[in-house]
Parts: structure tokens; C-alpha cells; sequence
């Protein structure tokens, strides 16, 4: 049977002193005598006791809660970010209190209550569409990854534009004309910077836009092969907006009959794990999942010591595998 852990009414019968003695002492929060300090820390040895983390922190008037808003638990992208948040909380008091917002702007605006609920005293956000009022009303200072409006907002920004120009250009390169792209309806700034990344390279070539829109998912992706080849059947050569919509789009090609890269060239964006495990193994732009994790996480921990955070320009670059060939070769 499971000992009982002993309560702070059980140690301040052991020391001869009041509960309100005990958590005065525990938390620091008023001038207490030496020897009254002395019995009340013997009997917190002799009887193991361990003060609750949520008592001591509403003891201090403070949570040491860092909010964590993003769009899902299961995304291959956002996972590793959010492990390399926790893992850089770990040396400090603040532990994280994550919450999805399921890609709905309605979710996040519930979720921001709920975090607003629990005392968080900063606010990370993961690819979250929720901008201006909302995230000044939540009352604390805001880090987000992707550009965003406010007074005590600050961001970490990552130039999709370009990388998703280099990566088309680097699709005419291999002699393709007929390029398409794989976007997204969802409200998120970078797929949006992909998209005009993608369309300033083919306008430069003097050639047609193939924008079709997927969900950002592997289901998506493979819905959004359906559509682009009855559109254009004659496309050799996808740019999609995310890894997971290229993975759904490899799976749909098979189906088609489509080998690739021999038919079709095939890039993605993000670098996920499984990326380099496909089938063949796919080129895609690699984001640095970890370092954001660590920057954003820094950048909080900054704010909430009152210094101004630093947030470095990370790269993107081409991570060429064997998803893309040359027309002709």
C-alpha cells in the first residue's frame, strides 16, 4: 500500500508551530525566527514532506506557467519545436501548459481563455492565426513564430518567401516548365509566403501558375493529386506547401500510375523525420525544428526577466535527395 504523503498540518505539529509558520517559512514569504526556521526545516526532512509546486507558486503570486498555443498535438512539424520548448523549460521554474488550437480560429480564442484561466505569464505561439485584440486582452508578453501585430508581441521570422522561390527555381533548373504548387486555404502566414514565393519564380520564367489547395495534411495532400492531374495532366513537376501534403501526394502518384521522379518531381517543405524515409527519399526545404524550439523558448524566458529577447534570423535551405530529376535526363 501507497504511504500517504504528509501534509503541511502534519509538520506543523512535529515543529510546534502553525500551518501558516510552516508556509512562511516554505515560501519565503515573511520574517520568521531563526529557531522557529530550524524546527519547522527538521521537520520537513524528518517527515519527507514536499510542498505542492501550485501552492508555492500562488504563495509568490506568481504561476510559472508558459502558455503554448498551436495547431495540433500530431503534427509532424510542430512535435520536435514543442519537445525542444520543454526541454529548455526543464533548468528553469516555468513549465509549459500547452494547448491546440485544432487549425480554428474559434479553438484558439477558446484555448486563449483557458490559458488566460491558468495565470500563464507569457504566451509562445506555434502557427496560430489569432492576431491583434485577442493577444493583447490575454494581458502578457507574446512570442510568435511567424509575423504578428502588437504592441507586446515579438517574432520569430523565417523567410518562406525566398525559400520557396529557391525551391521552384531550382525545379526550372532541372528543365521543368510545367510546375504546380500545393497550397493552403488556412490562415497561416508562411503558407501564404510560399505561395508568393512560388508565383514570383514562375512569373520571372514567363510561365502559367498551377495553384491547386490542399489541408496541409497527408489526406489532403492525396485529395489535392486528384484535383491538380485532372486540371493539369500534364504537370512534371510539384512544389507542395508542406512535407506531409507531398507524402499524401506521393501516395496518390503511385496510384496514378506516376513513378517519381521519373515522371514527376516532387518537393516538399518542413523537413519532417519521415521525409527523408520516403519512397524515393523526398527533397524538401529543411525549417531547423529544434533551434526554433530553443529560440522561442529563450526569447519567453528574456521577456520574463525583463531583458530584451534576441531572435536570431534562422536559414532554410534545399535539402536535396532523390524525389526531383531533369526533364529529359
Amino acid at each position: 500500500m501507497t504511504k500517504a504523503r504528509p501534509t503541511i498540518e502534519e509538520v506543523a505539529r512535529r515543529a510546534g508551530v502553525s500551518p501558516a509558520t510552516v508556509s512562511r517559512v516554505l515560501n519565503g514569504t515573511a520574517r520568521v525566527s531563526r529557531e522557529k526556521v530550524r524546527v519547522v526545516l527538521e521537520a520537513v526532512e524528518a517527515l519527507g514532506y514536499t510542498p505542492s509546486p501550485l501552492a508555492q507558486s500562488l504563495a509568490r503570486g506568481r504561476s510559472y506557467a508558459l502558455g503554448i498555443l498551436l495547431p495540433d498535438f500530431e503534427s509532424p512539424f510542430y512535435s520536435p519545436i514543442l519537445q525542444a520548448l520543454a526541454h529548455r523549460l526543464e533548468a528553469t521554474p516555468f513549465r509549459p501548459v500547452a494547448v491546440p488550437g485544432h487549425w480554428s480560429l474559434a479553438r484558439e480564442l477558446e484555448a486563449l481563455d483557458f490559458l488566460k484561466a491558468q495565470r500563464v505569464e507569457a504566451l509562445i505561439l506555434l502557427g496560430a492565426t489569432v492576431d491583434g485584440a485577442p493577444l493583447e486582452a490575454l494581458g502578457v508578453p507574446v512570442v510568435a513564430f511567424g509575423e504578428r501585430v502588437g504592441e507586446r508581441v515579438f517574432s520569430l521570422l523565417l523567410d518562406n518567401r525566398e525559400a520557396a522561390y529557391r525551391a521552384t527555381r531550382y525545379l526550372l533548373a532541372k528543365g521543368h516548365t510545367r510546375i504546380a504548387h500545393v497550397s493552403s486555404h488556412r490562415g497561416h502566414a508562411d503558407i501564404r509566403e510560399r505561395l508568393l514565393g512560388y508565383r514570383r519564380a514562375m512569373r520571372e520564367a514567363g510561365l502559367e501558375a498551377r495553384v491547386v489547395y490542399g489541408d496541409l495534411t497527408e489526406a489532403g495532400g492525396y485529395r489535392a493529386g486528384k484535383e491538380l492531374f485532372a486540371r493539369f495532366p500534364d504537370t512534371t513537376a510539384v512544389f507542395a506547401a508542406n512535407d506531409q501534403t507531398a507524402i499524401g501526394l506521393r501516395l496518390f502518384l503511385y496510384e496514378a500510375g506516376l513513378s517519381v521522379p521519373e515522371d514527376v518531381s516532387l518537393v516538399g517543405f518542413d523537413d519532417i523525420p519521415l521525409a527523408a524515409y520516403q519512397t524515393p527519399p523526398l527533397t524538401t526545404v529543411r525549417q531547423p525544428a529544434r533551434a526554433i524550439g530553443e529560440v522561442l523558448a529563450e526569447a519567453a524566458l528574456a521577456v520574463l526577466e525583463g531583458r530584451e529577447p534576441l531572435l536570431p534570423k534562422l536559414e532554410l535551405f534545399l535539402v536535396e535527395r532523390r524525389s526531383v530529376g531533369e526533364v529529359g535526363g
